[in-house]
């Protein structure tokens, strides 16, 4: 019953990961068409501030909810967020589960970042990581769909 109700809730949250990698594609589309060495426009820095709360709260929701989420379903230890992120390497999901730590530790950074220099520096990383994000879920997608979780 436990178990069910674990189900549910992580399909719950797979369905609104989903909804958010809708919109993060979107961001990241615009985006990329974006010179981020020439003088960025008003327009060109809501388009990344957009974009990078977007990926803050993807990576966020993968990490907490949906890789958390599967750990819970597998009967995993979940008490340390290093293993449920070491776990995701073992799944397949990345090759290396410190990319999931970098990402982390950008969505961190990006909440913070005030001066406009390194904010470009982080637009950066959000260009780059973006893709290897989108890499991660289709992964977890086939992982999900091979174990009828929903």
């Amino acid at each position: 019953m436990i178990r069910e109700e674990a189900v549910k809730i992580f399909c719950e949250n797979l369905n609104l990961f989903e909804k958010n990698l809708k919109w993060l594609k979107k961001s990241y589309e615009k985006a990329k068409k974006i010179d981020l060495d020439k003088e960025l426009t008003e327009e060109d820095l809501e388009v990344f501030e957009t974009l990078s709360n977007r990926f803050g709260r993807t990576v966020g929701i993968l990490i907490n909810k949906i890789l958390r989420g599967l750990d819970i379903i597998e009967l995993e230890d979940i008490t340390r967020k290093l293993d449920i992120v070491i776990r995701a390497e073992k799944r397949g999901f990345v090759d290396d589960y410190k990319v999931l730590i970098e990402m982390k530790d950008l969505r961190n950074e990006l909440v913070h970042e005030y001066i406009q220099e390194n904010l470009i520096e982080r637009f950066k990383e959000v260009l780059e990581y973006t893709p290897k994000l989108f890499d991660i879920t289709n992964k977890l997608k086939d992982y999900v769909k091979k174990m009828k979780y929903c």
